[in-house]
């Protein structure tokens, strides 16, 4: 079979959208967003994009390339300064109903969820202010290029 770069289809296209649409994938993003921003404070917003090209590809963006990358985080900062952002809550327990195999009857039961009882979550959106969240947007659409997700 060819490489993922020369195939015209692939197969799997649910795994894929679902990986890269995912909260966890936009959680890493928010994260590196941070990161990178961090890094670079009191630069211009091209050293960032700088930078998160040299993360995510090992190399610095081409011209075009980064000016594609400054209009699209301009879009969508704008676009995170309109929306309101709320930090999930993690249950530790949830309320669950059943068919009794035999009887059919439709009985409840709580189920505890161990693995929130000491989960710490990534950096999350409404963590961050719309700029951040902006450049979040960037660092996904870097996650999902074939560049980054190929592996040679």
């Amino acid at each position: 079979e060819r490489s993922c770069e020369l195939r015209d289809s692939s197969n799997v296209t649910p795994q894929v959208f679902t990986l890269f649409n995912s909260t966890e994938s936009m959680d890493r993003a928010v994260a590196l967003a941070r990161r990178v921003l961090d890094e670079t404070k009191g630069k211009d917003d091209s050293a960032a994009v700088e930078r998160l090209f040299q993360l995510a590809y090992g190399r610095s963006p081409e011209a075009e390339e980064l000016a594609a990358a400054l209009e699209h985080w301009a879009k969508m900062t704008a676009e995170q300064s309109k929306a309101t952002v709320a930090s999930p809550e993690y249950p530790a327990e949830v309320r669950r109903e059943a068919n009794e195999e035999n009887t059919g009857k439709i009985f409840s039961f709580t189920e505890k969820l161990f693995v929130y009882e000491d989960y710490v979550p990534d950096l999350q959106p409404g963590q961050v202010d719309a700029r951040t969240r902006g450049f979040g947007d960037l660092c996904l659409v870097i996650f999902n290029s074939n560049e980054f997700a190929y592996v040679y």
